[in-house]
């Protein structure tokens, strides 16, 4: 074998398992058919569980000083004072965690006030240094992930494309262009695109879209004109905030004609007017992305040699920033598991346990999608409900931990 395992792209989730890996001793291939990072806007936070994972394996400090960048753009556009540092988590007493902003989240584009939130909980309270990191992009975390993964020794390569491979009960054989390489597994980590799910024949089964949504940083005129926040219209649901020049529209009109064309300043503008109804001017667009809430997960995330991990394996709105969360989730239990397999002290069934813990999760969090845009159509039944939502998620005894 060339190498024990590869991996098929180098987003969070690829890192990720390419670093947990590489720890246990297992020679890693990580192949991404782009040449540079994805600079797209993505999601903005992580959960406690995600923190908890970077915390074990010490990348909490070189997540802390993105963190206090992004509090202070925060403050700054809510008018308030940034909080002060934590202090250092990688060593001494558990530092107090930086003052949160007044919002802990949404769900379905209704803000939940941090207020209601109850931090004492011993879902929280027993979590450690973990619980002073939340507020970093996804972009933060695969930098880290890929400078840790060189740190690691793992062999990473841009502008290489997985276009096919063989699997049998040895091995699998991967093709990346002219080069053929060896392997004894093979992990599709490549998005919500898989061409390793889709070439493995993995079923994959869900809801189809019916929304267009626009997220994206941009310079405009007219910001007075917004509202900070989520809000509802009779058009739809926009976003403005929480940092500068971050704004996001969801319209109910059915997925885009081509999720590839593309994305123009006019063509965000319009989105924009028509769910807000403010005169606003888009002068240039930095990042931007469309999405829809195409729904759908892998039923079984093994086949044989191939595994799935991350988007590869489930696909959903980004309502929530869910989708990071629950492919860093995926790696750290494949990670070991794989690790163990290869390393001969764990028998092959092993990894069957992967789906059978995995899949619930993804299952779930497939559903708390699907609720957030049945909650944020613009139809009278979905306005009659969101109230009725508004009222529970505020109340600290009905807050989910």
């Amino acid at each position: 074998m060339d190498y024990d395992v590869v991996v098929a792209g180098a987003g969070p989730v690829g890192l990720m398992l390419a670093c947990e890996l590489r720890l246990a001793g297992v020679d890693v291939l990580v192949v991404e058919r782009l040449t540079e990072p994805d600079l797209t806007i993505k999601a903005g936070s992580i959960n406690l569980p995600t923190a908890e994972a970077l915390y074990r394996r010490g990348l909490l400090p070189a997540l802390q000083e993105q963190q206090q960048l992004m509090l202070q753009q925060f403050a700054r556009m809510a008018g308030v004072s940034a909080p002060a540092p934590s202090g250092d988590v990688a060593s001494g007493p558990t530092p107090a965690p930086p003052k949160r902003p007044p919002i802990a989240g949404h769900f379905g584009g209704i803000l939940v006030g941090a207020e209601n939130v109850d931090f004492a909980d011993p879902e929280f309270r027993d979590a450690g240094p973990a619980s002073s990191i939340f507020l970093v992009n996804q972009q933060t975390i695969e930098l880290v992930l890929a400078e840790r993964a060189t740190e690691l020794g793992v062999d990473v390569r841009r502008g290489v494309e997985l276009t096919g491979f063989v699997a049998d009960d040895n091995g699998v054989r991967v093709q990346l262009g002219d080069e053929e390489v060896a392997a004894g597994w093979l992990v599709g980590c490549d998005g919500g695109r898989s061409i390793v799910r889709k070439l493995a024949g993995f079923d994959f089964i869900g809801t189809d879209p019916e929304i267009t949504g626009h997220q994206a940083m941009v310079e405009l005129e007219g910001a007075e004109n917004l509202t900070l926040g989520w809000h509802s219209t009779d058009t739809g649901i926009y976003a403005y905030g929480p940092i500068p020049g971050r704004i996001l529209t969801v319209e109910f009109d059915g997925p885009p004609i081509d999720r590839d064309a593309p994305i123009t300043a006019a063509e965000l503008e319009s989105s924009l007017r028509n769910v807000t109804g403010a005169d606003v001017t888009i002068t240039k667009v930095i990042t931007a992305t469309r999405f829809t809430d195409n729904a759908r997960q892998a039923t079984t995330y093994r086949k044989g040699r191939i595994l799935l991990a991350g988007d590869a394996a489930h696909v959903h709105s980004p309502f929530g920033g869910q989708g990071l969360n629950l492919g860093i989730g995926d790696a750290v239990n494949l990670g070991w598991k794989l690790a163990a397999t290869i390393n001969g002290w764990a028998p092959d069934t092993l990894l069957d346990t992967y789906t059978t813990e995995r899949h619930p999760i993804g299952e779930w969090v497939l559903d708390w999608t699907r609720a957030q845009i049945t909650i944020m159509r613009p139809d009278r039944h979905a306005r009659a409900l969101r109230p009725v939502i508004a009222d529970l998620l505020n109340t600290p005894t009905a807050q989910p931990t």
